[in-house]
């Protein structure tokens, strides 16, 4: 393919025309910016997440990994929106493998990760994906 895929990656949060450029592109020919576009669910709010989020949703295992990433991180924002508009919607056999994390978040969060409402979020996954909390 001649197109330089960065070249595509959305410029700000409002870019569609970069944003449909690369979902319509597919995967797996965007697997070299899957993390550049992870990024743009760092604020669920921006324009272009919802569109991001969707096309990430359809290729849950190849973000799995990345997702694993942000959730090791230290930004709290982008946990709650990789839990809220990813793993909270993946199949269940993908994300199995967030389980023990959703239920540490929902059970024993930080201060920090209650203030902004992880615990919350992680719990909704749980159930949403039909884990449960452990007794």
């Amino acid at each position: 393919m001649g197109t330089d895929l960065r070249q595509l990656l959305p410029r700000d949060k409002s870019d569609f025309g970069n944003a449909r450029a690369l979902v319509a592109l597919g995967y797996p020919a965007v697997a070299p910016v899957l993390k550049d576009l992870l990024a743009w669910l760092q604020d669920g709010n921006w324009p272009i997440s919802r569109l991001v989020g969707d096309f990430l949703l359809t290729i849950p295992d190849a973000i799995a990994p990345l997702v694993r990433e942000v959730l090791a991180g230290d930004d709290l924002q982008w946990k709650y929106w990789c839990i809220v508009r990813l793993i909270g919607q993946m199949p269940p056999t993908v994300a199995t493998q967030f389980r023990d994390e959703l239920t540490r978040l929902a059970e024993s969060p930080t201060a920090a990760e209650r203030l902004d409402e992880l615990d919350a979020v992680a719990r909704d996954a749980l159930f949403s994906l039909g884990f449960g909390l452990s007794d």
